[in-house]
């Protein structure tokens, strides 16, 4: 396991569909930290964000030495019988297993909200960037656009 994860936590207005990077979740090994970025100050200029009740204070780095709610919720709980196949499903190995890891290849989307996180994008050992994600919109893409070759 890293010692050190990043994710970002994105957040998908409601009418315009625009998307905003508005924070930074890190966790160190020991502690997971939050803070808002610069693009939660776009967001709220152009489509009126308003700090998530977790957080509630822009300029302030949260702390914390559990995960904090607003991602934690974001995980399936491994009593679930159906746990396996999703971790299979994400394509996880045994040392994967962490919540930074999981969020970051499932996104953490949930239908209930309009927030998503994505990992920061880091090079490997031989300086390439392999990243895993999910499509979103692809209904529309022109129908030759999605067809197999």
């Amino acid at each position: 396991m890293k010692t050190h994860s990043t994710l970002f936590l994105a957040w998908q207005d409601p009418n315009s569909r625009s998307w905003f990077p508005i924070g930074r979740l890190t966790f160190d090994g020991t502690s997971y930290q939050f803070t808002y970025t610069q693009g939660v100050l776009e967001a709220q200029q152009k489509c009126g964000f308003e700090p998530l009740p977790s957080f509630p204070r822009l300029g302030e780095v949260y702390t914390s030495t559990y995960l904090f709610p607003v991602f934690a919720n974001r995980l399936m709980p491994k009593s679930r019988p159906d746990y396996s196949s999703f971790f299979h499903w994400l394509n996880l190995t045994q040392h994967e297993s962490d919540p930074i890891a999981m969020l970051a290849r499932s996104g953490g989307r949930r239908e209930t909200d309009t927030l998503t996180v994505f990992p920061i994008p880091e090079p490997d050992s031989e300086g390439r960037y392999r990243l895993h994600f999910f499509l979103h919109g692809l209904r529309y893409l022109p129908q030759g656009a999605t067809r197999a070759n």
